[in-house]
């Protein structure tokens, strides 16, 4: 049977100023070697409950319930039991960071342990090897990718040995293909060392299948859970306790998805939760005419006109933060005015850095660029540009960099509030955000200073899936509207949809471009996940709802 490592018992919590609770009356069991999966809306309370896993990481305010590790009141547990036996990985991995090298991370908490020296060497040269770090082991950590650092991250509490790791979205700044190899790391830990863990994130297509058990969390009460593979029921379970669709719902795997959408799957199969159980599903559904037949559908998209000037430029663009290291390697890029363009690559590939560039943060080595417009830059911490004490200070101080009328002012913030949803939190302190709210004021504050041309560096990051449509929403209004977008993301269905054209970018170039379909369906790796379930099933699947148009098709009245 067994154990019980974490549980919590009628957990409440409320933060200071605030007269609503974060979290409300939870209670729940982590059992010994499972890995739990949190998830739910942005602002909902996720940090802040795997923050009550930790005693160092309990925050500030007024709280009430019981919190027992292993059967001890967690804020009885002395500082070196708790740095010894529960790990925890945040969702910003500079935070995390302590020392200026890798090894240096990684030998950081044993040293504070008072682990003697011979076993520190043993230890983090056994966790580089097992983490992949050892190619990079002696570097600097200010030359790390954003994914590196959070596999760093991970690694410097792995050292530490304990025995329940907490993750709050540690996949949140890495490439598609690198949280792969994240998820995969997390489930040997789990398998190999039976590590229990719970982690929250807003992109389930990789973490649901290696999970046991899913907790989900809706504005602050733990509505449903159970085990992973009665999802499609907890899902159903959670819409009869709130009475309408759940947020997390359009980010759970691609095959759950399309399974809750279409009723005649539903009837004839189990739920499935993997790509591969979903490709299984629709060959057992589909007619073989179904797979051979369709042809291509034609681009709606929007076709810039290729006869004006872009509104963004480069050609032959370089940069390096070192010499002899290429970031950008001749780089040539062309974003027409009112189009979106999406800049796709791997964590380190130098996808930010050209934004940087462009925006005149960084100067260029050599190359030409120009920008046509008003350019502005949100980078992917949204904290660079959150200065002032509260939500409502943050609006207003770009609203007088905008020259309006005072009388203006509170209409014109109000309405800021209510598009970036964040209306109750006016009052807030920037910092007690959630990083997705956190992103979403940023946002709000660079749309009004008014930019001609928008750099955005990982725009969905911490965006729970209804807000990543409604902000899709927005930034098409803008479109509209004339604005140009350059995005970066490692969300590729996100910039499947809002995108007119995207580009991979390796080893500081643009390898391969097109628009959103040609691109999409040509690759096998760097794809959407419908793409990846239909692949020689059916053609030109990109999105759930071009595969739910297909299997309508097969129904017998469809």
């Amino acid at each position: 049977m067994q154990q019980t490592i974490l549980s919590l018992e009628n957990l409440s919590f409320t933060y200071p100023g605030d007269h609503h609770p974060v979290l409300s009356d939870i209670s729940l069991t982590l059992k010994e070697g499972e890995i739990t999966l949190l998830c739910g809306a942005s602002g909902c309370g996720k940090s802040t409950l795997l923050s009550h896993m930790k005693k160092d990481q309990i925050p500030f305010g007024t709280g009430s319930g019981r919190i027992l590790f292993e059967g001890q009141e967690l804020e009885t547990m002395s500082d070196l039991d708790s740095a010894r036996r529960i790990g925890y990985v945040g969702q910003d991995p500079d935070s995390g960071i302590v020392t200026d090298r890798v090894w240096h991370e990684l030998a950081f908490g044993l040293e504070n342990l008072g682990v003697p020296t011979d076993e520190i060497r043993r230890r983090i040269a056994e966790i580089s090897e097992y983490c992949g770090i050892t190619s990079w082991f002696d570097k600097d950590i200010n030359q790390l990718s954003g994914g590196q650092k959070q596999i760093l991250n991970l690694a410097g509490v792995l050292v530490m040995q304990p025995r329940l790791l907490i993750l709050d979205e540690p996949t949140s700044q890495m490439d598609p293909i690198g949280v792969r190899r994240f998820v995969d790391l997390l489930s040997r830990l789990n398998q190999e060392l039976g590590i229990t863990m719970i982690l929250c994130e807003q992109h389930l297509e990789e973490v649901l299948p290696i999970a046991d058990q899913l907790l989900i969390l809706e504005e602050g009460r733990l509505i449903a859970s159970g085990p992973v593979d009665k999802a499609h029921e907890l899902i159903r379970q959670g819409r009869s306790a709130t009475g309408h669709p759940l947020a997390v719902e359009g980010a759970m795997p691609l095959a759950l998805c399309v399974y809750l959408g279409h009723p005649f799957a539903s009837a004839l199969a189990p739920a499935p939760w993997s790509i591969r159980c979903g490709r299984s599903l629709l060959r057992r559904q589909l007619s073989p005419e179904a797979s051979r037949s369709g042809e291509k559908k034609p681009s709606s998209r929007r076709h810039p006109e290729k006869k004006e000037k872009p509104a963004v430029f480069a050609r032959d663009l370089c940069f390096s933060y070192e010499k002899n290291t290429s970031v950008l390697d001749h780089l040539t890029l062309s974003v027409y005015p009112g189009e979106c363009y999406g800049l796709l690559g791997g964590n380190g590939s130098g996808k930010s850095t050209a934004l940087k560039v462009l925006a005149n943060i960084l100067p260029k080595k050599s190359g030409k660029t120009d920008c046509r417009g008003k350019v502005l830059y949100l980078s992917q911490d949204p904290r660079d540009l959150l200065t002032e004490v509260t939500v409502e200070d943050e609006l207003a101080e770009a609203f007088w960099g905008t020259g309006s009328s005072p009388s203006d002012m509170e209409e014109t913030i109000t309405s800021m509030l209510e598009k970036m949803g964040l209306s109750h939190c006016r009052n807030m302190n920037p910092m007690d955000l959630s990083g997705g709210q956190q992103q979403r004021l940023a946002l709000g504050k660079l749309l009004l200073l008014e930019p001609e041309i928008l750099l955005l560096d990982e725009p969905t990051k911490g965006l729970d899936s209804g807000f990543k449509q409604h902000l899709q929403e927005i930034l098409t209004s803008l479109l509209a509207e004339g604005m140009t977008l350059l995005l970066v993301s490692h969300d590729l269905e996100f910039a499947a949809r809002i995108c007119d054209r995207v580009g991979l970018l390796f080893q500081g170039r643009i390898t391969s471009e097109g628009s959103v379909r040609e691109f999409f369906t040509e690759n096998a790796f760097y794809t959407t996940a419908a793409r990846r379930m239909t692949r020689n099933i059916l053609p030109d699947c990109i999105f759930p709802e071009d595969i739910l148009a297909r299997l309508k098709k097969e129904e017998p009245n469809g």
